[in-house]
C-alpha cells in the first residue's frame, strides 16, 4: 500500500487535483487536426477529461482497467422491494467480458436499519474506509491505470439517496424517482416505504453534521463507506474512477469531504438519469458524458460505454495533425 493512502483513517487528506490545463491543451490539439469535417462531436468530452487525468495533451487509451463491484445490503425500509435481480449481475459479467475488463466482487456485511439507529459504529466505519483504500491500492499497485466502481445490493440505492439528500440539503423526494421494478412496473408502495424510512432516519438522527463520517455512520453503511475509501485512495494515486449509478455517485460526494480533489478523478462516461447522479455530477463539477444515458442496472452503462471511450481516445490519437504536433 502506498504511503499516501495508508490504512490509518484520516478524515482529511490532500488529494491532488487533475491538471485542468491539459484539458485545454488536448482540445486545442484536436482543433488543429486536418479534417474535412467538424471533428469528434460530443466525444471531445472524453478526450478533454482523459487529457486532464492523464496529464497530457495527447491522451491515449487506458492500458489496464479494473472493475470492482462492492455489494452490500441494508435492513429496514431502505431494502423495501427485496433482492436485486440476478439478471443484472449476469449482464455485468457479460459486459465486463466484452470490454475485456476483469471484475472483482467484494461482499460487505449487512447494515442495520437506519430508521432505528446508526448503521455503523465508528470502528466499523474506519474498517470499511480502510478496506476500500486497500482494494484500490492493490489494483493500482498491480498496474491498473483506470478503475470502474459499481455498487449493488438491496437498500444501497436508498442509502445513496439518504446520504446525498443529507449532504446536499436536498428533499428526499427530489432524489427519489418513481421506482420501476423488473417487468416495467411502477411500485409506489415500495417507493413510499423507502422514502418514509429515510425521513424516519433523519428524524431519529436529529441533524448530524453533514460530514462523511457522521453521514455514512448514520445512513450510509459498509458498502458506501468502502466505496468512499476506494475513491479517496484512487485520487491520492492519481488514478481515475469511472462509474454510472447513484451508489458510486453518493460515494464520490462523501469522498469530497476527505478532500475536494477526490471526486475530480471520477467520471461517468454514460450517466444514469437517476437524480442522485445528476445532483452529484453538478456538485463536484463532473465532465459531461458521451453516452446515451442508459438505465439498466448500476455498472452496466459504464461497462457498455467503456469500449467506446477507449476507441475515442485511440481515434483522437490517430487523427492527422500538422507536422511536428
Amino acid at each position: 500500500m502506498s504511503e499516501d493512502s495508508s490504512a490509518t483513517v484520516q478524515d482529511k487528506v490532500k488529494v491532488p487535483f487533475p491538471d485542468a490545463a491539459y484539458a485545454t491543451r488536448s482540445m486545442t490539439r484536436l482543433a488543429s487536426a486536418r479534417l474535412p469535417g467538424a471533428g469528434l462531436g460530443t466525444l471531445v468530452n472524453a478526450v478533454s477529461w482523459a487529457g486532464r487525468v492523464q496529464a497530457t495533451a495527447e491522451p491515449a487509451p487506458f492500458t489496464q482497467v479494473q472493475a470492482v463491484v462492492v455489494a452490500g445490503s441494508c435492513e429496514g425500509g431502505f431494502s423495501a422491494g427485496g433482492e436485486e435481480s440476478d439478471a443484472v449481475g449476469q449482464l455485468l459479467d457479460r459486459l465486463a467480458d466484452r470490454a475485456g475488463v476483469p471484475l472483482q466482487r467484494v461482499e460487505t456485511e449487512a447494515g442495520l436499519a437506519a430508521e432505528n439507529g446508526p448503521v455503523l459504529t465508528d470502528d466499523e466505519y474506519d474498517e470499511a474506509i480502510t478496506l476500500g483504500r486497500q482494494i484500490a491500492d492493490g489494483h493500482i499497485d498491480s498496474g491498473a491505470d483506470a478503475l470502474v466502481l459499481i455498487g449493488s445490493g438491496p437498500g444501497t440505492t436508498a442509502a445513496a439517496v439518504a446520504v446525498t439528500a443529507h449532504m446536499t440539503r436536498t428533499p428526499v423526494v427530489d432524489l427519489s424517482p418513481r421506482l420501476q421494478v423488473p417487468g416495467g412496473l411502477i411500485d409506489d408502495n415500495v417507493w413510499m416505504r423507502r422514502v418514509a424510512a429515510t425521513r424516519d432516519a433523519f428524524a431519529r438522527a436529529d441533524g448530524p453534521a453533514r460530514k462523511a463520517r457522521a453521514t455514512l455512520t448514520q445512513f450510509g453503511g459498509r458498502a458506501l463507506a468502502t466505496m468512499t475509501g476506494f475513491i479517496v485512495a484512487a485520487g491520492l494515486r492519481r488514478t481515475p474512477v469511472l462509474f454510472d449509478g447513484p451508489v458510486a455517485a453518493a460515494a464520490a460526494l462523501a469522498a469530497r469531504d476527505f478532500s475536494l480533489g477526490a471526486p475530480k478523478w471520477c467520471y461517468a462516461p454514460d450517466r444514469s438519469p437517476h437524480p442522485v447522479v445528476e445532483k452529484v455530477a453538478g456538485q463536484v463539477g463532473m465532465a459531461n458524458p458521451i453516452g446515451p444515458g442508459l438505465d439498466i442496472g448500476e455498472g452496466c452503462a459504464v461497462l457498455h460505454i467503456l469500449p467506446r471511450l477507449q476507441e475515442t481516445l485511440r481515434l483522437a490519437s490517430e487523427l492527422p495533425y500538422p507536422e511536428g504536433d
